[in-house]
């Protein structure tokens, strides 16, 4: 029992360091972004209509290869700026679980009709989900999560917020999402981008520390071939049992998909292996712990469900290929 709850702090510490860095370098990134590009290009550049713009978020998720902790602040930085449902419900859900990274992982563990069957099935159900949140506007439940932070501008340089005249000390509230001033390059920027980024994560200590010491218990805690034992072939309902089981864990989806791989070799079937894989990416206690900043309950239960229930098709369908 000691070394599982070695392996458990070892676990703590490390997926508290991950999330920490990759919220806070991710947020910045996005602060930056904000302000170069425009809150208002980006809200054209992304809209379009429901279905462009699911369709866009999908692609965006694909190219973009985002864990689920990286992705946490790219919500939050569309729900800022006030991107349409569809596309940021597109992203969020299709961001963890389909990459190029991914995809070329999968072929040499299942092979290619397997991956390409993981791919459409995934693209499909995501597509629905994000279009059904659009229709009954679920963006309602949406709560954007500013951290405006005090930025001192002096000297002759120029200042990022409005600010009284050159050479004159003031403080301003900077959020990038707002900010209408001129953009003052990239070195100017940076500052305040890191600082607004800072913020954001200290907003976000409490539920990221809560979440991630309840993955950690569970990765170190419980037994790891109790999925195997649970969602095994001689369980009728193996699939949705290996979705509900998903959700709890939190590894790197590319991390997750050799241990896939080894319980499918150990006889796990492989729509139980294929649920498991992308509930455990969509629906892991550290991302819902984040979102739960961001959204209402009762969206995210509905999130929870849409993943869950992506999951449990994939894993009908896809062995049906």
């Amino acid at each position: 029992m000691s070394e599982r709850l070695s392996a458990a702090l070892a676990d703590f510490a490390v997926l508290l360091a991950e999330l920490a860095v990759l919220l806070v370098a991710v947020s910045a990134l996005m602060a930056l972004i904000a302000r170069k590009i425009g809150v208002s290009r980006l809200q054209d550049w992304l809209g379009g209509g429901r279905l462009r713009g699911a369709v866009k978020g999908i692609l965006l998720g694909f190219v973009t290869p985002f864990c689920t902790y990286s992705a946490i602040p790219v919500v939050v930085g569309m729900v800022n700026a006030r991107i349409q449902t569809a596309t940021l419900a597109a992203f969020l859900m299709s961001s963890p679980v389909l990459d190029p990274v991914i995809v070329a992982i999968l072929i040499p563990l299942f092979g290619w009709q397997a991956t390409v069957a993981y791919v459409v099935v995934t693209c499909v159900g995501v597509l629905l989900a994000a279009l059904l949140a659009d229709v009954t506007h679920l963006e309602r439940g949406l709560r954007p999560a500013r951290a405006p932070v005090a930025v001192t501008t002096g000297g002759s340089g120029p200042a990022v917020d409005p600010v009284p005249a050159a050479g004159a000390c003031a403080s301003s509230s900077y959020d990038p999402f707002t900010d209408t001033a001129p953009w003052a390059g990239w070195r100017t920027e940076a500052r305040p981008a890191l600082r607004y980024a800072l913020d954001l994560a200290r907003s976000l200590a409490i539920p990221m520390i809560v979440s991630v010491a309840i993955a950690a218990a569970i990765l170190g805690l419980i037994p790891q071939d109790l999925i195997a034992r649970l969602a095994g072939p001689g369980n009728p309902l193996a699939v949705p049992v290996a979705a509900v089981l998903g959700a709890p864990f939190y590894v790197s989806t590319e991390a997750f998909l050799p241990i896939a791989a080894a319980l499918h070799d150990s006889g796990m079937g492989l729509g139980a292996v294929f649920a498991l894989v992308i509930s455990a990416a969509g629906v892991n206690v550290p991302e819902l712990g984040l979102l739960s900043r961001v959204m209402a309950p009762r969206l995210l239960a509905a999130y929870t469900l849409a993943i869950i229930g992506i999951a449990i098709a994939a894993g009908y369908l896809i062995p049906l290929v």
